[in-house]
């Protein structure tokens, strides 16, 4: 049986060093493959032996998960390599455990020569006082060199998602990268218009299977499918099965993706070293978020609308795929349940009415009022036209207001409500930082740490991100007008209105109570700052009459 000599090349983009013209020097694949052929054959007992090349291009040394070096190894421990060639101790690996464990255990014990050439090691010719103390040294400063390397990739691309940059290797559906500038995204027009409907079928109550089904049905490429479609690369953890198809999960991700608002949010996950690679998810307040960083495809207020709907009760309605208009919005003004649906048949006809589902359940809970749907439609409709009809009133009216007073007391009403947030934050935080006093004074044992940790954190986070939308309307009452009050348009974009939908619905009402008298309570969505800017308003009048 011939002697069989392995030569082990690796690069890696850590490795690359450029030079004076931009070219990769020393460690360039075809320079390690000239330096290895021309050390094998001026070397007599190697130059007549069979060789083999093992080639990981693109692949890190951090650790051994490479394809041609595990190929390698196995060949080894099978008994058919007696020799392996390498540039240097990097090339083989940066983990000097791993490394130290094959060069100075499991090489030598299968009979395996190890050489390297440019660290002047060969495990034939050793050096036992030199080489136990050099070997180890060396290959733990290629670690060290991995791991610095590490540290400074991490730094560099946290700068880089905080500065607003796009690093990931595919953007989202309906977004591409700029040719120009691959950290860019630029608004994929075909894509976006798939996403545009996905987002105006939730708003009209279209579940997200029914979403799905009629992106199957139309024949539209799923995400994946369009990104090969374009010729990438692309894979994804979410396909199960070789036909790619739409299903609820994915309309679910498209609708709760803030990035179609122009918000981009990266580095929701990460690994724990550089050495372990399973990924862990990092706590939100750690994720760089930056918004306003690209082209909107999607309304900011149309976009919290669909938040809200996807919290609310979306059951379909009867022998159909659209939600009710009303679902997840209808309470009892009595004992505050929902209220539900109820066909009566009289006759060839049927009549629908809303009744209080607590009394459905038990008689001796609640009263037994309803009314019927063509009523309750006729009321809301008849109160969203006046309601709009006023917004627009008072839009109107702030136009030919004094803008600078109406912007400094609502300044002052937003100031107050951050500082409230403020100290909300602060109260969670010393009652965390507490906790764990307490657990070593025994006051608590590690179980109500846990839970206690995990609610104040809940807590502090939720009034840190009310707080980020505080200051985001400080931003837009400091940026003008009442052009600037968003909520104003949605109600002007209604003001031709003429029949209910699910959209026109969900967007301008927050909730609706029905009494035992067949009284009808709306509440409007934005209804404290529309009572706020009245009050302001009518102050101001006033105050101009006086002077005047």
């Amino acid at each position: 049986m011939s002697n069989t000599t392995a030569k082990y090349i690796r690069l890696s983009s850590e490795d690359d060093d450029l030079g004076e013209n931009g070219k990769i020097e020393s460690n360039s694949i075809t320079n390690q493959r000239n330096l290895l052929d021309a050390f094998i054959s001026r070397t007599p007992e190697l130059a007549d032996t069979d060789v083999i090349e093992f080639c990981d291009d693109g692949w890190s040394g951090k650790n051994f998960e490479r394809p041609a070096v595990q190929e390698m190894i196995e060949q080894t421990k099978q008994g058919k390599i007696q020799c392996i060639v390498v540039k240097d101790l990097s090339r083989f690996g940066r983990d000097h455990l791993e490394a130290g464990t094959y060069i100075e255990k499991i090489f030598p014990v299968l009979g395996v020569r190890f050489i390297a050439i440019n660290d002047h090691y060969d495990s034939l010719h050793r050096n036992p006082e030199s080489d136990e103390l050099i070997v180890p040294f060396k290959n733990l400063v290629n670690e060290a060199y991995c791991r610095d390397i590490s540290i400074k990739t991490r730094s560099h691309l946290d700068i880089k998602r905080r500065n607003g940059d796009f690093i990931g290797a595919f953007p989202m559906y309906g977004y591409r990268k700029d040719p120009e500038d691959h950290n860019r995204l630029l608004i994929d027009e075909e894509a976006a218009s798939v996403v545009q409907d996905i987002f105006q079928w939730k708003l009209d109550g279209i579940s997200t299977q029914d979403i799905a089904d009629r992106l199957n049905a139309a024949g539209v490429p799923t995400p994946m499918d369009y990104k090969t479609s374009q010729g990438m690369r692309y894979q994804t953890k979410f396909r199960k099965k070789a036909d790619s198809a739409w299903c609820a999960k994915t309309i679910l991700r498209i609708l709760k993706n803030p990035i179609y608002i122009g918000t981009l949010e990266q580095g929701r996950v990460t690994t724990p070293t550089y050495r372990v690679k399973r990924q862990v998810n990092r706590p939100r307040s750690e994720w760089a978020i930056v918004e306003n960083n690209h082209d909107a495809i999607i309304e900011r207020n149309d976009f919290e609308t669909i938040q809200r709907v996807l919290a609310l009760d979306t059951r379909t309605s009867v022998g159909g795929a659209a939600v009710e208009f009303f679902s997840g919005l209808l309470f009892c003004g009595e004992c505050g349940a929902s209220m539900v649906r109820k066909t009566v048949s009289s006759g060839k006809k049927k009549y629908v009415y809303y009744i209080c589902s607590a009394h459905k359940q038990d008689k001796t809970c609640c009263s037994a009022h309803r009314l019927r749907d063509i009523t309750l439609n006729e009321i809301v409709l008849d109160s969203l036209k006046q309601q709009i009809s006023n917004v627009i009133d008072l839009s109107d009216l702030l136009k030919m207001t004094d803008t600078a007073q109406l912007r400094q007391a609502g300044m002052q009403r937003l100031q107050k409500r951050l500082d409230q947030k403020r100290k909300e934050i602060d109260r969670a935080q010393l009652l965390l930082q507490s906790l764990y006093e307490n657990l070593a004074d025994g006051i608590i044992d590690r179980d109500d740490y846990k839970d206690l940790k995990a609610k104040y954190t809940r807590r502090r986070q939720e009034a840190e991100n009310q707080a980020d939308g505080i200051r985001e309307e400080m931003r837009q009452e400091l940026a003008g007008s009442s052009e600037n009050r968003e909520w104003m348009k949605q109600f002007r974009k209604y003001q031709n209105v003429t029949e209910l939908d699910r959209a026109v619905v969900v967007t301008l009402i927050e909730r609706i109570m029905l009494c035992k008298d067949h009284t009808v309570e709306i509440v409007f969505r934005w209804q404290n700052e529309y009572h706020w800017l009245v009050d302001l308003a009518t102050r101001q009048a006033h105050s101009e009459q006086e002077v005047g």
